[in-house]
């Protein structure tokens, strides 16, 4: 090779596609470093509002179709010059509809081979899906690797005939939002590794919806009753129940898989033949949950109770106790956790006996989404927000419980048993309204977001439901050491306005996730008014670190600190702009973590 050929070909940028294929050389077996970042070229695209990217790009699409002089070269470079996504391309491409003809498929595949912008490869995924081929799969899988291209890359693999195994593989490989649109792809394959590959799905990936699809395409309910079922099955026959109750993805979706009941009965008859481990027993555990005080209640209805029985005396078996305690001293922290949740759950008294009654419950601490604690209202044994609205979680038991908004007066008043996954605002929620009417207290003018026949009017004997309610508000068995930390603390700030109103702050949200089990964090505002919407103001943040420390200490400790000492010199700043800072006289810091 020449001196000038030589060098003309180093020059030469390397294509995104040469990018994948040297790196997958080096990682043949699994996901490509950081998805394949830092990418060739590199540069960071203008910022365009979203309401204005796809217009310039149906531009560039309409005169690149409509004259058949400009070349793919033509194509990729003013696609460098443009801000958008895949997800502008795909709508885009759906409202142009551009007939594939051989052009556009060149098109396409020379900007998938040698693309060296990524916009421009992304625009080669949109115009080659539903079009792609067989010679194509090599392609789609390579490229598919880099994280910008593994969602558009993974719905052409799907579209492909024959394509199971190839999609399967490069699933494996990318981000989960691009492995949860193969799922969907393969829910219904008929070819057995798709069905054991979807089965497989772990728990993180699966909304409601999502398990339904899974279980029906998989036909589990058939699967399940096969003279034989193996571990692994009955696992993910586990999972899927489980997610199906979750409000993942908007809403529950157990009451509208066909086979749930006879799917339950299926699965309990099955538990005691399984060898004993924590995580079996966690999902033991949940599942009996649900079917005392979640959405798979209404479900099997009379049934539950012999359910719940059925799997409480699997784990009071001794193989199990003996695991469990096994577990709760283990050296693993979550495995510890969570064998101490079980047993301490097993402790717990069964379905509640009077007819109102507050059943606080606390998920897996080995969580999987965002789980929340919830604060579950029973009506005569069933659970009121189980049964009438499918959108969402239970309210907290801070929320509705601790606040005193359950109490009973002469006032009528509503309050939110319950909000939408999305927010009120978006999807509504479950409101009642409560009054004291002399011996009774009575729920009625129930409001649901939830299609269907609102609740009846309820009436319960006032001394029996305000004994109720008293116990559950002082009732704080189910907190971990974070979540009291939390509680203890926002308690103080409620108690002495001035711990924070010396410092000109007002208290915000004080609260610990299951994600963050050792963890609590509180959050409060400066100044702690503000006369108009204008006026600068800032959140800040203060995350605590919980471990090994008695929470009545801890707590103690840190109300100490902030009656001496600014939090504003040691919190984050977790909300507000750097104008705002410079107006109440700060130095703006950005967050060190996502709040």
């Amino acid at each position: 090779m020449s001196v000038a050929r030589e060098r003309g070909a180093l020059d030469r940028p390397v294509s995104l596609l040469e990018h994948a294929q040297r790196l997958h050389q080096l990682n043949p077996d699994g996901p490509l470093p950081d998805s394949g970042r830092p990418f060739p070229g590199g540069g960071r695209r203008p910022y365009v509002p979203p309401s204005k990217r796809g217009g310039a790009l149906a531009a560039l699409l309409r005169e690149f179709i409509g004259d058949p002089a400009l070349t793919a070269q033509d194509l990729h470079d003013r696609c460098a010059h443009l801000a958008f996504d895949a997800w502008d391309v795909t709508r885009v491409l759906q409202e142009l509809t551009p007939a594939p003809s051989p052009r556009l498929l060149d098109t396409a595949r020379w900007l998938i081979e040698n693309g060296t912008n990524q916009r421009a490869v992304v625009v080669g995924l949109g115009l080659l899906n539903g079009s792609a081929v067989q010679r194509d799969i090599p392609t789609l899988k390579m490229i598919g690797l880099l994280s910008f291209a593994d969602q558009p890359a993974v719905e052409a693999l799907a579209k492909i005939p024959g394509a199971t195994r190839d999609l399967i593989w490069l699933a494996d490989r990318v981000r989960r939002h691009a492995r949860i649109t193969a799922i969907r792809a393969l829910a219904g394959d008929p070819d057995p590794l798709a069905r054991a590959w979807v089965r497989s799905a772990p728990g993180d990936l699966l909304s409601s919806d999502l398990a339904r699809q899974i279980a029906e395409g998989c036909e589990l309910a058939e699967l399940l009753n096969r003279p034989v079922v193996d571990d692994l099955l009955w696992d993910q026959a586990g999972t899927l129940l489980l997610a199906m109750t979750s409000t993942r993805n908007y809403r529950t979706e157990i009451s509208r898989y066909e086979h749930a009941s006879a799917l339950y009965q299926r699965w309990v008859a099955l538990a005691g033949h399984r060898p004993a481990t924590v995580a079996r027993a966690a999902l033991l555990t949940m599942v009996a949950e649900d079917l005392l005080s979640g959405p798979a209640a209404p479900v099997v209805g009379e049934l539950r109770r012999g359910l719940i029985d059925r799997l409480k005396r699997v784990l009071a078996d001794r193989p199990w106790t003996e695991m469990l305690d096994r577990g709760a001293c283990s050296d693993d922290p979550v495995e510890a956790r969570r064998a101490a949740w079980i047993i301490k759950e097993l402790s717990r008294e069964g379905a509640p006996e009077g007819r109102f009654a507050i059943r606080v419950v606390v998920p897996d601490p080995d969580p999987v989404g965002h789980p929340q604690v919830e604060a579950r209202i029973m009506i005569d044994g069933m659970p009121v927000v189980a049964a009438a609205f499918d959108k969402g979680p239970a309210e907290g038991p801070e929320q509705l419980v601790s606040s005193g908004l359950l109490r009973a007066t002469d006032e009528p008043k509503e309050v939110r048993l319950a909000e939408a996954y999305c927010t009120e605002g978006c999807c509504g929620g479950l409101h009642v309204t409560i009054v004291r009417e002399g011996p009774q207290v009575v729920w009625k003018d129930w409001r649901s977001s939830t299609p269907g026949a609102a609740p009846p009017e309820v009436r319960f004997d006032a001394s029996e439901y305000d004994r109720e309610l008293a116990r559950a508000e002082q009732d704080h068995q189910w907190e971990w050491p974070a979540r009291t930390v939390a509680r203890l603390v926002a308690e103080r700030f409620r108690a002495d306005p001035t711990i924070l109103g010396r410092w000109d702050c007002s208290a915000g949200w004080c609260t610990a996730w299951l994600q963050e089990f050792d963890t609590a964090r509180l959050t409060f505002h400066h100044p702690a008014r503000t006369d108009s919407f204008d006026a600068p103001e800032l959140q800040f943040g203060l995350v605590i670190d919980v471990r090994d420390r008695p929470p009545e200490i801890l707590a103690a400790e840190l109300i100490e600190s902030m009656r001496n000492t600014d939090p504003k010199s040691t919190a984050e700043m977790i909300g507000g702009s750097k104008d705002a800072a410079e107006k109440l006289g700060l130095v703006y810091r950005k967050p060190s973590r996502r709040w």
